[in-house]
């Protein structure tokens, strides 16, 4: 993805939507691309969380007690949660389709935190709406 691009995908997708180009390139090396074939389990309830996840293109099904619970598709991501608070995985993230993700991984974002500590700050609203709606459920 070409740097332009990369920035233009990145500020439609909530979590970095208020980040300037400076802190966007922060994100941008800690990034990494991954491709899954549908059937491809993520990450599993009550599981350690050791990385995060935003769709570029896919369709990836959330459970929780085996049931679904949400779909998430490009743009949205999944993993936030449990990254930021050391918290077990709430719930099972698998790919519906053949998926095309930008995957962090905790060391990668803990230094992106440190090193930026200010798209922690810009992060928090849209973590807080989700972990309300999760407390809903």
């Amino acid at each position: 993805m070409a740097h332009d691009t990369f920035h233009d995908y990145l500020r439609q997708v909530p979590l970095f939507a208020d980040l300037d180009d400076d802190e966007l390139d922060a994100v941008g090396q800690a990034v990494t691309n991954l491709d899954l074939k549908a059937g491809s389990v993520l990450m599993h309830q009550g599981t350690p969380a050791h990385d995060m996840v935003i769709v570029v293109h896919g369709t990836l099904e959330v459970t929780r007690d085996g049931a679904h619970y949400a779909t998430i598709t490009d743009g949205g991501f999944a993993g936030e949660l449990g990254l930021l608070t050391h918290s077990p995985r709430f719930s099972t993230i698998a790919a519906a389709t053949d998926v095309t993700l930008l995957h962090i991984d905790g060391r990668a974002f803990s230094a992106l935190l440190h090193d930026v500590p200010q798209i922690a700050v810009k992060m928090l609203p849209v973590v807080a709406a989700r972990a309300i709606e999760n407390a809903d459920d």
